[in-house]
């Protein structure tokens, strides 16, 4: 499902926490910030909260003046789109209205993006436009986990969008790393496994992992414990946490 995909895909910051830099002061983080080297909240979260921000009770004002900031990264916008889609039951009603609002301040964000590329498109083919689109249909999908059709529908969008990017050039690990979670949160598991053998035939950590992921899916274990025993040839190369999925993977 999409929650799972969230915790294997690239924007997999608070995940890997470990193995990335953690400022420690509020000045470290507004620099990391400023250099795109952690997310907004991190800074938020050392300059004015004795708690992280999606812990209850929430603090209200702080979501409104990070809300107030635009291009917000995916985390954070997943973070607060996890915090509103709670604020919403609340009995308070200007409060689940606040938050109702807010969600639809965030989706805006997205589709005034969406509307800019393909405004842009119209007057002039660009094959990193179209990749542009395929990211931000397919984070709109992952903030959309929730609201099955939905985020099917972005899902599709993006897919589209990454077939004209395939259409032109040779897609990047990056790009093929999307197109195949679309795939599987779609069902499409065999052509997901056609297209992974299609664009990325060298047998290493990239494939080894999607491969494995996707016979995952199609509930092939024998197939999956396979795979995991040829990635650990590439153990040096593996982060914690792609290793704990795969002692798990070899032993379901």
């Amino acid at each position: 499902n999409a929650e799972g995909m969230i915790n294997m895909d690239d924007y997999s910051f608070f995940r890997e926490q470990k193995e990335m830099f953690i400022p420690k002061t509020p000045v470290a983080a507004l620099k990391a910030y400023e250099t795109d080297f952690v997310p907004i909240s991190v800074f938020i979260n050392k300059s004015n909260s004795t708690k992280p921000l999606d812990e209850e009770p929430y603090d209200i004002e702080e979501i409104e003046r990070l809300l107030s900031r635009e291009n917000l990264g995916l985390q954070t916008n997943i973070i607060l789109v996890g915090i509103f889609e709670k604020l919403i039951f609340s009995e308070d009603q200007e409060i689940a209205l606040f938050a109702a609002e807010s969600i639809n301040i965030i989706e805006n964000r997205y589709n005034k993006q969406i509307q800019d590329l393909k405004d842009d498109l119209e007057e002039k083919e660009d094959i990193d436009k179209y990749s542009e689109l395929g990211t931000l249909y397919f984070e709109l999908a992952i903030l959309n986990r929730k609201r099955e059709s939905i985020k099917n529908f972005y899902m599709r969008e993006s897919y589209t969008a990454y077939n004209e990017v395939k259409k032109r050039r040779k897609m990047t690990d990056e790009e093929l790393n999307q197109v195949i979670r679309i795939l599987l949160e779609l069902r499409k598991n065999q052509v997901a496994s056609d297209l992974l053998d299609r664009e990325h035939e060298t047998r290493d950590v990239f494939y080894l992992k999607h491969k494995a992921e996707i016979e995952f899916s199609k509930k092939e274990f024998v197939k999956v414990k396979a795979i995991c025993f040829e990635l650990l040839d590439f153990i040096d190369e593996l982060k914690e946490s792609e290793y704990t999925m795969i002692t798990y993977w070899m032993g379901a």
